[in-house]
């Protein structure tokens, strides 16, 4: 089985970006932040760190905020007294896989960038969206209706773009083709597994493709047939410019996931297969070169897997030691880099699985790694906070800094106030950050360890 995680939201990297976010120069959100608690976060010591936020959080530090002069004459938010994250609650059974457990929907988004100069946005551009009986209506800035489209087939649930709802969204709307006209991706929770297929749209309404890949695949000496669950879509930048369309899919009721790099016209153009759900692809340069990076979990080994591919040559299989987990009937090798990151108490005390959600090249050599260890709710209550953990490599893949979240700490002293954990934070959770497995091209080989920082 697995469980259903919240997606994580969108991040601003660094002062510049969180400044961009509010429309206000870097030292007035310094200033913010010191002044009013604007939600930002940081991995690493003074002098050495690392500053991000995450967009969800700065937008509801200042919605419904009441607005006050700053001393300096800005015009700021005042703070949000209970500035607690939210966590879902629902954390839903996926699939039950040879006792190993799955990972589900942890997604790593990244910024759309400003349409061309050519071309501003035009008001009956899609915009939002909502799902409902069937069927589909895509809106524009006002709410009014853009287009409409009728699946065919029942829908699980009903969500919409205006209200909380599943994680991640099954609606997407961006520019796949970088001409500055929106497209409309998504995957309709149709009630029946055999129709969860990608459907992408034009901007206007006329269907583009509908997208849900054929085949069997073999992990050691079991056969996994359709159909194939459409999981996540997401599009990524390249290097120089351009887009990459990149969609997940699942197998119907087991561990096997598959990414696939589709062209505008939704044609396969590679394919990655690995032994738990994929859940994150972010492209970067690293040492100089153009890569692709892809998060999610490895059953395997119970843990957050990472994959590194040169962006041309993206494709292949995970590696695995244990037949069972090794795909058997795939085309490729493994990527160029293949890690996978431990499971801490929190999740491991359900026999659960940490998955990650996000990583991005910082500075050309290190790798920016951050895990989730996925809480289920306390007597309903859900915990405040992401429990994540960071990790730091360097151009050669060792670990040079390990970092436990503030919010991680948070919900372990609140799961140990409800007697769900028999510790206190410290040196047992220090010592469960590694090892860290690299794979050194016939087994997985612990990295060296290092100081964790709270």
């Amino acid at each position: 089985m697995s469980r259903t995680f919240a997606g994580p939201p969108e991040r601003l990297n660094g002062w510049k970006e969180i400044a961009a976010h509010l429309g206000k120069g870097a030292r007035t959100v310094q200033r913010w932040e010191k002044l009013y608690g604007l939600p930002v976060h940081r991995i690493g010591r003074e002098g050495g760190e690392i500053v991000f936020a995450f967009r969800d959080e700065i937008d509801r530090w200042t919605a419904g905020a009441s607005r006050e002069r700053t001393p300096g004459g800005d015009v700021a938010p005042a703070p949000n007294r209970d500035r607690r994250s939210r966590w879902p609650a629902a954390l839903g059974l996926v699939a039950l896989a040879a006792g190993a457990l799955g990972f589900a929907s942890i997604l790593l988004r990244r910024t759309t960038p400003a349409t061309p100069a050519s071309r501003e946005r035009s008001p009956r551009d899609p915009a939002g969206w909502r799902l409902e009986n069937g069927r589909l209506a895509v809106l524009d800035d006002a709410g009014g209706p853009v287009f409409t489209h009728d699946f065919g087939f029942g829908l699980a649930e009903s969500s919409s773009s205006t209200r909380a709802g599943p994680w991640p969204p099954p609606v997407l709307i961006t520019d796949v083709d970088g001409d500055g006209r929106p497209e409309v991706l998504a995957i309709p929770p149709a009630a029946t597994r055999e129709n969860r297929r990608l459907y992408c749209f034009e901007a206007d309404g006329r269907p583009r493709f509908v997208h849900q890949p054929k085949g069997r695949v073999r992990y050691g000496d079991r056969e996994y047939a359709e159909p194939w669950l459409a999981h996540r879509v997401l599009v990524t930048e390249r290097r120089g410019g351009g887009k990459s369309l990149w969609a997940v899919f699942t197998h119907n009721l087991w561990f096997p996931s598959r990414l696939q790099e589709l062209d505008r016209r939704g044609n396969v153009k590679a394919e990655f297969w690995s032994d738990g759900f994929v859940e994150a692809v972010a492209e970067g340069v690293w040492r100089g070169r153009p890569v692709v990076l892809a998060g999610g979990v490895n059953n395997e080994l119970k843990g957050a897997s990472l994959a590194i591919f040169d962006r041309d040559a993206f494709g292949g299989t995970a590696p695995a030691s244990k037949l069972d987990y090794a795909c058997t009937s795939c085309a490729g090798g493994p990527p160029r880099e293949f890690l996978v990151f431990p499971t801490l108490c929190i999740f491991a005390r359900k026999g659960g699985i940490a998955g990650l959600f996000d990583a991005w090249v910082e500075g050309d050599e290190r790798l920016m790694v951050q895990v989730t260890q996925a809480v289920e709710s306390v007597d309903g209550v859900a915990p405040p906070g992401r429990a994540v953990v960071h990790y730091t490599l360097d151009s050669r893949l060792r670990p040079v800094h390990a970092e436990i979240s503030a919010e991680f700490q948070t919900v372990h002293a609140l799961l140990e106030r409800q007697g769900l954990l028999d510790h206190h934070l410290g040196t047992r959770d220090d010592a469960a950050m590694f090892p860290v497995l690299r794979w050194d091209g016939r087994r997985f080989v612990a990295l060296p360890r290092v100081e964790v920082a709270h």
